[in-house]
């Protein structure tokens, strides 16, 4: 029998946040000692229920996960927004520790979880790419054999000597795949990778990363695209509350996974309460309504919201705001309220226009807003909150609005608006 690459056995992580609450500043051994408090907790608990009860002030992100993946295998990870899949790739790649359990990797491993990351603008593409692979381990002689290729791979290769700065957008992720890709390992750790790019150069990392797995190397890869997963995929394990839900087949797995999310099930078990509306899913969609991991700035795309109802005597008003780190964009509110005389999943769905934000990255914050039907005086109580980050990415620079603009691309967005220029 062949030996598994990947040996996950028990990996639990759990956040305590009030200690994230009380300070951002706390020292090694500080975090040293509530690990072990935590891990002591697990140890001696009777079960993860009983914690549960007795504290609610911890967030379990995963719960007794345990899985193998073998040489050749890409198993992609699926779940709802905040399912625990990041913090699972996090624990993989070292760099968070698991609070049980363990993990064993066999091979090199290279991550790609946030591609670009490091980088200096001011270096040229070459230079970037040379520090890159040294800082990986990979001898000098391999980096310059494959700079060719990966350049070529990336679109780069007549930017070799411009600084990364002067480059598209998105040319520093594009350029840290192809790198990852090109320089060789034994297991790729990827997390929403292949959102960068357009479509050509979308359509060709997935055709590496499938031919990564049929070379022998073992890929994890999580998406919110259910398209790429069964383009890419040969077994896929679906995470929903930081546990496994199912692990099989692509196809079979996601088909579930896609059923249960529609159809509202993946609700508290029938022993909890069940809440009146729930805040499902946020997600990130194209223009062809194709769930992605970022968005391309010369289409529209939406942010789309899965809101199951349970109470007919409730409205539920969806809202979304925009922010650009700690600056706050906009918001918007859905034309009209949810109702339902029945158990019902809605989809409510913000269209971003074409050429309206600009090569920045961004967070969309959703709440359901829930007044009462029977009691219009009762005040309304938000009842449910998603965050999700996500690129806007231009893949396309030469359409761009600010094409013909040298000085930078300013501004929190980028909406190309109508002028007239006349003499008085």
């Amino acid at each position: 029998m062949t030996e598994s690459r990947i040996s996950a056995c028990g990996v639990t992580k759990v956040f305590d946040r009030r200690e994230a609450r009380r300070t951002k500043g706390i020292s090694t051994e500080g975090i040293g000692a509530l690990r072990t408090l935590i891990r002591e907790t697990w140890r001696t608990a009777p079960g993860r229920a009983a914690v549960a009860a007795r504290d609610k002030y911890h967030t379990w992100a995963l719960d007794d996960v345990s899985f193998e993946v073998g040489p050749g295998e890409v198993l992609g990870i699926i779940g709802r927004n905040g399912a625990g899949k990041s913090t699972l790739l996090n624990i993989l790649a070292r760099v968070m520790h698991p609070t049980a359990g363990r993990v064993v990797i066999r091979g090199k491993v290279v991550s790609m979880l946030e591609l670009g990351i490091g980088f200096a603008p001011d270096l040229t593409v070459r230079q970037n790419l040379q520090i890159h692979g040294r800082l990986a381990g990979i001898p000098a002689r391999r980096i310059d054999e494959a700079e060719d290729e990966i350049l070529g791979f990336a679109g780069l290769s007549d930017c070799r000597e411009v600084p990364l700065a002067a480059c598209p957008s998105g040319s520093a992720v594009q350029l840290a795949f192809a790198a990852v890709i090109g320089l060789g390992a034994d297991v790729i750790l990827a997390d929403e990778v292949l959102a960068v790019g357009d479509s050509r150069f979308r359509h060709a990392c997935e055709e590496r990363v499938r031919n990564a797995g049929a070379s022998g190397e073992s890929v994890l890869f999580v998406s919110h695209d259910m398209a790429a997963i069964r383009r890419i995929c040969t077994r896929v394990l679906w995470i929903d509350r930081g546990r496994i839900v199912q692990v099989g087949p692509t196809d079979h797995v996601v088909d579930n996974y896609m059923s249960e999310l529609l159809g509202g099930k993946l609700l508290p078990a029938a022993t909890e309460d069940v809440p009146p509306c729930t805040l499902l899913d946020l997600r990130l969609l194209d223009a062809e309504r194709s769930q992605v991991g970022a968005l391309q700035l010369t289409e529209p795309g939406y942010i789309d919201c899965l809101v199951r109802i349970t109470s007919p005597d409730i409205a539920v008003t969806v809202e979304i705001e925009l922010w650009q780190r700690r600056l706050h964009v906009l918001t918007s509110v859905a034309p009209r309220p949810i109702t339902a005389r029945s158990p019902r999943t809605f989809r409510a769905g913000m269209r971003i226009p074409a050429h309206f934000l600009n090569e920045q990255q961004y967070q969309a914050r959703c709440k359901l807003i829930v007044t009462s039907i029977s009691d219009p005086a009762a005040p309304p109580v938000v009842a449910g909150e998603q965050r999700l980050d996500f690129a806007a990415m231009n893949p396309r620079p030469h359409e761009s609005v600010w094409k013909d603009w040298p000085w930078g691309r300013g501004g929190l967005i980028s909406p190309r608006l109508e002028w007239t220029v006349a003499s008085p």
